[in-house]
């Protein structure tokens, strides 16, 4: 009976010797794949600060082959249709200037 308990002592020594060796073959494997997960999240966050700066358009644009003019041309505009209301008679000219003012904003003249 003493031989056949140091038989199995010994091959619960190798059993748990093989179990610890797979796991850490699995946690090496678990490290690299963190690594590489964390590689590409890093490399999608400053994907996304891209996107998100000021010059998206102009990239994305150049991405579409549109390019900067050699030259700008300015065009003459048509007038105004905006009607103001008629100057107010009695009033400086900054009062003059708010009315006109508040009477592009609400669309109706406004007066005191």
């Amino acid at each position: 009976m003493g031989a056949a308990a140091l038989i199995a002592s010994a091959l619960l020594l190798v059993a748990q010797s093989a179990a610890a060796t797979q796991s850490s073959y699995q946690i090496t494997a678990l490290k690299q794949k963190q690594a590489q997960l964390m590689a590409e999240q890093d490399q999608l966050q400053s994907k996304l600060l891209q996107a998100r700066g000021a010059n998206r358009v102009a990239v994305a644009a150049e991405a579409l082959g549109m390019t900067h003019p050699s030259r700008w041309q300015y065009l003459n505009g048509a007038s105004s249709p905006i009607a103001l209301a008629p100057r107010a008679q009695g009033h400086g000219p900054v009062v003059t200037g708010v009315l006109a003012v508040l009477t592009t904003l609400f669309g109706h003249p406004v007066g005191p």
